[in-house]
């Protein structure tokens, strides 16, 4: 009985908190609705980069991005260049490194697709630090997963930038 009561109480408690104002961030709520509409109204470009692991990081940002913003032809244009650096941490005394740290730096542009006017600029620096095993293919795979989660951590924050810049350009609009 008592189990049940807990049971209960917990999910009229679950109620409550759908009014504690959360909101996703990506979410029509949380932006203006021009803001919002003007993120799905991106058409994106990520170079390539000059090496195999840049390569791999712009797939991965390209995922994101379109995960986020969808594939569209739009009023914008969006253009990433990522470039992807793994740096030594943990040096032992014959020179073997225990630790990594991967970093991708990706700037972008958001250009108007119609006149070519250059609205706005940035950069974004994601990194992620992991351990270098002693298998080869272990240090190989830890790569490649931190090279995702740069990859998504870029993104988001591109994303996140962008959402600004909108929401401070519907709110200059409105402004007296």
């Amino acid at each position: 009985m008592r189990n049940l009561a807990i049971l209960i109480l917990s999910a009229l408690s679950l109620g409550l908190l759908t009014a504690c104002g959360f909101a996703p961030v990506h979410g029509g709520s949380n932006l203006s609705s021009n803001s919002a509409s003007a993120l799905q109204n991106i058409t994106l470009i990520v170079e390539d980069g000059k090496d195999a692991n840049d390569k791999e990081a712009s797939f991965h940002l390209n995922q994101r991005l379109r995960d986020r913003i969808g594939v569209n032809q739009g009023a914008y244009t969006l253009t990433v260049s990522p470039s992807w650096s793994r740096g030594r941490l943990g040096i032992s005394s014959d020179d073997v490194a225990s630790r990594y740290d991967g970093s991708l730096r990706a700037k972008y542009t958001l250009t108007d697709t119609r006149s070519g006017k250059v609205m706005n600029t940035g950069n974004v620096t994601a990194v992620s630090t992991y351990g270098a095993s002693e298998d080869p293919y272990a240090v190989i795979a830890s790569n490649n997963n931190a090279v995702r989660n740069v990859a998504a951590e870029a993104a988001d924050r591109i994303i996140f930038k962008l959402a600004g810049y909108f929401a401070e350009a519907d709110l200059s609009k409105t402004a007296p």
